[in-house]
């Protein structure tokens, strides 16, 4: 059996570690692999000066990329490299033209500027954003493969990017769906359980949901999980808040397992992992039409968008799945077949390390310069 060496260079911020330690769990069974995981942590690089056109964050993680990657290609190089995102990149040129490279990211700068507000981020000035694009360009073509987290992410490295794109896969990032599963008892009658999972609970459109809530009257209980503090709640809304709740533990999967209607009235998102977490869990969505939402969360189907801060269309959305038993079942289940479809975690993994398989036997490619 041939072994290969991988790296993967994996961001620590918000999703990301979730990803990172599925990533690893689906490793720990590969014995044709031989992997060494790095994890990028924000603040782990002090006095890294902050680079002209990039925020500190991007300059901590690709300088840190690069110092620990070209120490590993002068001692020990790998078969290929992955490395999640493409902040952590923008500084790998010697590396990608010793070492076949796939760049994986969930959003584009260009996605992430069309939901700005959400995150505090704002368009610089003309020079910056032209200088910005370019070294995006530069380190996405000189990569021997891009991944993106959805067909969302994967329209603008090709069209706001120019990456041709057969060398552009969108592979979602996945979870456990034996892990995340239906329960089988669950019924038409009784409470309606909603369940919101945001670690920020502003940005992920809490106060709206407890005003939606608010207004559905008896009959629906809400299960708000969040690290952060949750706003009052409206004295004829039901609810419990849950604090502390790991990602991937036995208490999460039961939160999901318990509940009837999976909220997410997001008003800035790119891949939420919580929706496949959801789907796998057998429910129907409510969650805004932002980001790669739309990619996972088919209209009528598994659920519904609404606009982001629109309180109205939330009430109403949740108002006929509360109502409808059986649309509630039937959306769950379609949301099953989604998530054994697109989200399994294993299926997906395999698909990238296919990709790095047919990446390290082609050996590195470097295109060169690429003009703004």
């Amino acid at each position: 059996m041939t072994v290969r060496r991988y790296v993967f260079v994996i961001e620590q911020g918000l999703g990301h570690v979730v990803h990172g330690m599925n990533i690893e769990q689906v490793l720990a069974a590969r014995r044709d692999i031989s992997p060494t995981v790095i994890r990028l942590t924000p603040g782990a690089t002090p006095g890294v000066r902050r680079l002209p056109v990039v925020r500190n964050w991007s300059a901590q993680a690709s300088w840190e990329t690069r110092r620990l990657l070209v120490d590993r290609l002068a001692s020990d190089p790998p078969d290929a490299v992955f490395v999640h995102t493409q902040v952590a990149a923008l500084l790998l040129n010697r590396v990608m033209q010793g070492v076949p490279t796939i760049v994986s990211l969930d959003a584009t700068p260009r996605n992430l500027d069309t939901m700005g507000a959400a995150y505090h981020h704002s368009v610089q000035s003309a020079p910056i954003e032209w200088a910005k694009l370019r070294a995006n360009k530069r380190t996405l073509h000189r990569a021997k493969a891009i991944v993106t987290w959805s067909p969302w992410a994967a329209r603008s490295v090709v069209s706001d990017y120019g990456v041709p794109g057969d060398r552009v896969h969108a592979i979602y990032p996945g979870v456990n769906i034996s892990a995340f599963a239906p329960d089988p008892a669950r019924r038409t009658h009784g409470p309606v359980r909603l369940l919101f999972v945001g670690g920020d609970f502003t940005r992920k459109g809490g106060p709206e949901l407890l005003r939606a809530a608010a207004a559905l009257g008896a009959g629906v209980e809400l299960d708000v999980v969040t690290s952060s503090a949750a706003a009052e709640i409206p004295a004829e809304v039901v609810a419990r808040v849950h604090h502390g709740v790991p990602a991937n533990s036995v208490a999460m999967t039961e939160l999901y397992r318990r509940a009837d209607v999976f909220v997410l009235p997001t008003h800035g998102d790119c891949t939420p992992l919580v929706l496949a977490e959801a789907m796998a869990s057998g429910l129907p969505i409510v969650a805004s039409s932002v980001g790669a939402i739309p990619d996972m969360v088919a209209e009528g189907v598994n659920g519904f968008l609404v606009a982001p801060g629109d309180i109205g269309g939330l009430t109403r959305a949740l108002s006929r799945l509360v109502a409808d038993g059986e649309l509630r079942l039937a959306m769950a289940a379609a949301s099953r077949a989604i998530a054994e479809r697109d989200h399994d975690v294993f299926l997906n993994c395999r698909r990238i390390f296919d990709l790095m398989d047919a990446v390290s036997l082609a050996g590195p490619r470097s295109s060169g310069p690429v003009a703004a």
